[in-house]
Formats: structure tokens, C-alpha cells, sequence
């Protein structure tokens, strides 16, 4: 599976309103394919958010996290900012996203 990230990033009642959704299927290591056999363990350990290239919010997931994550939240910032998610997981893949703010 590709793993994509969507964003958006609008404001919205004076602070911003940011949303992701990352196609990743975080596989916990404890399902088993059609064979019998356990599917390895892959899934996001670290994500950062940053505004205008400072860092803004640090995430720690782990395994329970469901597959394909939706992120939400709001922040202080003007029309135009850059918001950028970036991601690596267990295994030492990575992607990020970066959306301008309209």
C-alpha cells in the first residue's frame, strides 16, 4: 500500500484548523496473513508538526494506533503559514506533507 499523507490546513474563527489523514496500514505484528504466518510489525512511532518550520507539536504513537490515522487540532497562526507533518516509523520509513494555510 502507498503510504500517502492528505492535508488541510484553513483558517477558521481566528486560529487555525489543521487536518491529516495518513495512509499507513500500522500493523502491530499480531495478525496473521491468509498462510498462517504473523505480518510484521510496521507502524508510525514518531510524528512532527511544525508551523513555518518550528516545531509545534512531538507525537509518540505506538502499535494500538489504529490503521490509516486521522489527526485534528487547532493553532494560532495567520493565513499562509507552512504546516508540515512528518513521520518515521518502526522500521525507518519515512514521509511527510507540508500545506499552506488559506
Amino acid at each position: 500500500m502507498a503510504k500517502k499523507i492528505k492535508a488541510r490546513a484553513k483558517m477558521k474563527k481566528g486560529l487555525i484548523e489543521v487536518k491529516y489523514k495518513i495512509t499507513h496500514a500500522m500493523e502491530t505484528g499480531r495478525r496473521k496473513d491468509k498462510a498462517g504466518n504473523l505480518v510484521a510489525e510496521e507502524y508510525i512511532n514518531h510524528i512532527k508538526i511544525s508551523k513555518n518550520g518550528v516545531n509545534m507539536v512531538t507525537l509518540t504513537p505506538n502499535s494500538t494506533i489504529s490503521a490509516n490515522p486521522y489527526l485534528f487540532f487547532r493553532m494560532k497562526g495567520a493565513s499562509g503559514d507552512d504546516i508540515k507533518l512528518s513521520w518515521v516509523s518502526n522500521t525507518g520509513e519515512k514521509n511527510s506533507a507540508s500545506t499552506k494555510v488559506k
